[in-house]
């Protein structure tokens, strides 16, 4: 029955079926095959759906979504690029520092790379960057948006795992700055070599009018990280938070968004929400199943007897992530197969935050992978290219973040420093 029961779910996945009706489907074919009451299918459902901490996600999705289509993403841009514009590579450079700040808006790949990618793109060829490096920064630069807190794959991997959502935050800020300044290096070194021309240095006064302008913009991660980080607020409380708060700088502030326009914009979030969260809500029925099928087990008795250190461990999980992340997005990804590997990973004594780092950072190359990486189409659309132009500008960034994911697997301190100093 499990062979007919990953053919349907890959059969369905090639075919283009939404991926929250291929893991019903295949979950189905499971329960019913196996002779069980298919109550169970509407029972675990409403298990995947009954947590309090997920409902966090809807409320960050519609936070950056309007924090995309508002002024907040253009004042996060233009408080970067006048300080580091003038840099080598400085205009690229600018563009993933963006991101990565963006991303602790958002939580979203995809987001980030339509907010900064509409914006900075445009100016990327004014300024002479080759198409397929411009492309490249944009693509790349929006995977920042799972590794920087909060993020919503993290969110959901540490409610998969029943493992802290606060620790595994804190966890993600080292490994996602480390990527960030690695991605910098690489925009830097190919900008000297394709002698792209520096942008002048802004003096004192611009840099504190443009500041001052864009204080409500970086203030949004600082309020809504800084709730969680002091107690003050379950990361569902601060996802609340940061909706309430991008709405009144949008309406109030900022006006650029007008209230008939933002009654749009959160309805369109709205479906899309509605939509990851009927995944992860289906993931869990299949997670059931995979659990009454004996497959953790299985997976448990294969591993241990053929794997005998930790580190190896983990890059046989990096590989199958990879498999795994080509092929469906992050979010089905984190869910089903971080429960199926929680007492490998108690056998071989690896952290949990290290092992969320090792996850996120291969669903963040999955993300840029063909043929399903979710970030190339949707560059594809913001820079009118094709695939193989999408591809070939991501590619060096793509050695940069296997290079990157090497240090993380063999420096487990980089995962675990910041929340055993934050949580004891």
């Amino acid at each position: 029955m499990l062979s007919i029961v990953f053919i349907a779910f890959f059969a369905l996945l090639l075919l283009g079926v939404p991926i929250a009706f291929v893991v019903y489907a295949a979950t189905t074919i499971g329960i019913v095959g196996t002779g069980n009451n298919p109550v169970i299918l509407v029972q675990q459902l409403f298990a995947g759906l009954n947590s309090f901490t997920l409902l966090a996600v809807p409320f960050f999705i519609i936070s950056g979504d309007l924090a995309a289509k508002g002024s907040t993403s253009q004042r996060i841009v233009d408080a970067i690029n006048v300080y580091f514009g003038h840099i080598c590579g400085g205009l690229g450079v600018a563009t993933i520092c963006a991101c990565t700040f963006f991303g602790a808006i958002t939580g979203s790949s995809m987001a980030t790379v339509v907010a900064v990618g509409t914006l900075m793109l445009p100016k990327l060829l004014e300024n002479g960057y080759p198409k397929p490096l411009a492309v490249g920064i944009i693509t790349v630069g929006g995977t920042l948006g799972v590794m920087i807190p909060p993020s919503v794959p993290m969110l959901t991997l540490s409610v998969a795992m029943e493992h802290s959502v606060g620790e595994q935050f804190t966890a993600g800020f080292i490994p996602g700055l480390l990527t960030t300044l690695a991605f910098s290096i690489w925009v830097m070194i190919a900008a000297k070599r394709q002698n792209i021309p520096r942008a002048p240095k802004a003096d004192r006064a611009t840099k504190i009018r443009v500041l001052k302008k864009s204080v409500w913009a970086v203030m949004f991660p600082v309020i809504v990280l800084g709730g969680i980080y002091s107690g003050m607020a379950t990361p569902t409380e601060a996802a609340v938070i940061s909706l309430v708060y991008v709405i009144l700088v949008e309406l109030f502030v900022y006006k650029k968004i007008k209230l008939l326009q933002m009654y749009h914009i959160i309805g369109k979030a709205c479906v899309s929400a509605a939509a990851l969260t009927l995944t992860i809500a289906t993931a869990r029925a299949f997670v059931w199943y995979l659990t009454t099928a004996q497959v953790p087990a299985m997976l448990y008795d294969k591993i241990v007897g053929a794997i005998d250190t930790r580190f190896a461990l983990l890059l046989v999980l990096c590989l199958l992530f990879l498999i795994v992340g080509c092929f469906t997005n992050v979010i089905t990804v984190c869910m089903i197969l971080g429960p199926m590997l929680l007492g490998i990973l108690q056998h071989f004594q690896v952290d949990l935050n290290h092992f969320g780092i090792i996850a996120i950072m291969m669903a963040q190359i999955g993300f840029v992978t063909p043929p399903f990486g979710l970030c190339l189409f949707v560059s594809m659309k913001v820079s009118d290219s094709s695939m193989g132009e999408v591809i070939r500008g991501s590619a060096p960034f793509l050695v940069v973040m296997a290079i990157v994911t090497l240090i993380l697997v063999f420096c487990p301190v980089l995962s675990t420093f910041l929340p055993g100093l934050v949580f004891g």
